[in-house]
């Protein structure tokens, strides 16, 4: 059965979905994150709490292959009965990417899933941030640092190959991010919301049902 993530009335965010391992992994990353999410008749938004401790991107353009330089955080979105799929990044210093999976993708190299859509309108915020860590019974342990995000992914994007969007239409989405922590790039921590079984982020039939909340 398929998580079920809501959607508030924007400006108003839903709950605080928490970043997790794959099922098939033990423990819990090193370094948390999650992720909420809002709708209005404009679009969708998303907003990303992410604690990294060292902030790595080494590709400050747009339209990139942004997990292979650096941390990123990963929207993929899909309606519930379509084949097609949506996957953006944000990164740290405020980056964006959107590849689209088309409903046939048979034949085509992942340079086309970047390049080859029209879809361009996807906006991105990023900023970094430090804070006390709640809870904490260390006086003199290190705040939390790392960075926010905040993700807008328009209507005209959304309902482009005839998808409805509001209260009642049906739609999936999946989160993922890319936690460096070494400067060579090696050995990231992947974590995602919802928790997938295994550590492959398309997986799209594990992917959570976004509620649309009419309040």
């Amino acid at each position: 059965m398929r998580p079920v993530f809501n959607a508030a009335r924007y400006p108003q965010f839903g709950p605080a979905y928490p970043f997790a391992f794959s099922s098939d992994r033990d423990g819990c990353p090193q370094e948390g994150a999650s992720v909420r999410f809002a709708w209005n008749e404009s679009g969708l938004f998303v907003q990303a709490e992410l604690e990294d401790s060292v902030l790595i991107q080494k590709n400050r353009q747009n339209e990139q292959f942004h997990y292979q330089s650096g941390d990123v955080f990963e929207l993929f979105v899909k309606p519930l009965n379509e084949f097609y799929c949506w996957e953006m990044y944000a990164t740290p210093f405020g980056n964006r990417t959107t590849i689209f999976f088309p409903q046939n993708c048979e034949g085509m190299t992942l340079d086309q899933f970047l390049k080859d859509h029209p879809f361009q309108g996807l906006e991105v915020t990023s900023t970094e941030f430090s804070k006390p860590r709640e809870n904490s019974r260390v006086e003199a342990q290190p705040p939390s640092r790392g960075w926010k995000t905040q993700m807008f992914v328009p209507i005209a994007q959304l309902t482009a190959l005839g998808a409805g969007w509001g209260d009642g239409t049906e739609w999936t989405v999946f989160c993922g991010r890319y936690n460096y922590n070494s400067d060579d790039l090696s050995d990231p921590e992947l974590s995602m919301a919802p928790a997938l079984s295994a550590t492959n982020y398309h997986l799209v039939d594990e992917y959570a049902r976004l509620k649309l909340c009419a309040e």
